[in-house]
């Protein structure tokens, strides 16, 4: 296979693949941060507002205050387990920079890519799996240091 049309399959079945993938995954990440994060905020500046008129006929705003309290303790909870806001954010750097190296391989700029030839496109492969790669570490780092933040809360 020549190197020209090596370099259309890979750009589309893996590079344009993998940005689509991280796209998704971003802003998957994103969403579900920002309604954890809306959940947080509003139920915690619900919660004074609620006790200081739960007296009397309005005895019942406790209970709401105290659920708005659980809400608050879950959603939290869920920030710090699942990581939306650091995955969101690696995946974003990782769809970037995986498009912003495509786009100089493309336009043969740059020391890497000015020559546009096959040599081009291999330094272009290893630099898209090494974007891809450094993803990986920094996704399994972040699961690392979560998972010994949860086995060193039992310990003591």
């Amino acid at each position: 296979m020549d190197w020209k049309k090596q370099s259309d399959e890979y750009l589309v079945s893996r590079v344009e693949n993998q940005v689509n993938w991280y796209n998704d995954k971003s802003g998957f990440n994103k969403r579900w941060y920002y309604r954890c994060r809306v959940l947080v905020i509003g139920s915690g500046a619900l919660i004074p507002l609620l006790v200081g008129y739960a007296d009397g006929d309005w005895d019942f705003l406790k209970y709401v205050a105290g659920f708005l309290g659980v809400v608050v303790s879950i959603s939290e909870g869920v920030l710090s387990l699942k990581k939306y806001q650091e995955n969101w954010s690696i995946y974003r750097m990782t769809a970037e920079q995986l498009h912003r190296e495509r786009l100089l391989f493309e336009n043969n700029v740059g020391e890497d890519y000015s020559s546009g030839d096959e040599a081009a496109f291999k330094r272009f492969v290893i630099k898209a799996e090494q974007i891809m790669a450094a993803e990986n570490d920094q996704w399994n780092a972040l699961l690392k240091e979560t998972t010994e933040g949860d086995q060193g809360e039992g310990q003591g």
